[in-house]
């Protein structure tokens, strides 16, 4: 049982990757603390199934399609949140890609591990570090999460 409460419900959270598995859960746990929660998934069907699931629990979640691969689905991810949220005070980069799942460990998949892994959320990061809200009674968090498991779907 949580005993200090630090976040509202006007507290934002961003969820990468959130669709499923690790990322649907923690979109679950923040939606359930009552803070205003950001799912994020490259496919925009899955994303809208996904929060149709939590709408289903009486559970409250905002969807935002984003591929951290891609710099214009980030740009235009940045923007919609400062025009829709005004800005954010959690992030959990969640989305990732994993070797376990490439069958031939070539030079190009490891590409696509990198440029997913660490190149796409560390531009996610650069693009949302300026609508992050600073007060004394918050600090931004930035959480990022990693698994072996990670399914590129």
């Amino acid at each position: 049982m949580l005993t200090c409460r630090w976040w509202t419900e006007k507290t934002v959270a961003i969820v990468t990757g959130a669709n499923r598995g690790i990322g649907f859960a923690i979109v679950e746990k923040l939606a359930e603390f009552g803070l205003t929660v950001v799912l994020t998934c490259r496919s925009e069907s899955k994303g809208v199934e996904a929060v149709l699931s939590l709408a289903k629990r009486g559970l409250t979640a905002h969807f935002c399609k984003l591929d951290v691969t891609d710099d214009e689905s980030i740009l235009n991810f940045a923007s919609r949140l400062h025009v829709t949220f005004g800005g954010l005070d959690i992030l959990v980069n969640n989305a990732g890609v994993s070797f376990s799942e490439i069958h031939s460990n070539n030079v190009e998949e490891a590409e696509i591990v990198i440029r997913t892994n660490f190149y796409g959320q560390r531009k996610l990061i650069q693009e949302l570090l300026p609508l992050f809200r600073r007060s004394p009674a918050m600090k931004s968090r930035v959480l990022n999460i990693s698994s072996q498991l990670a399914l590129q779907t």
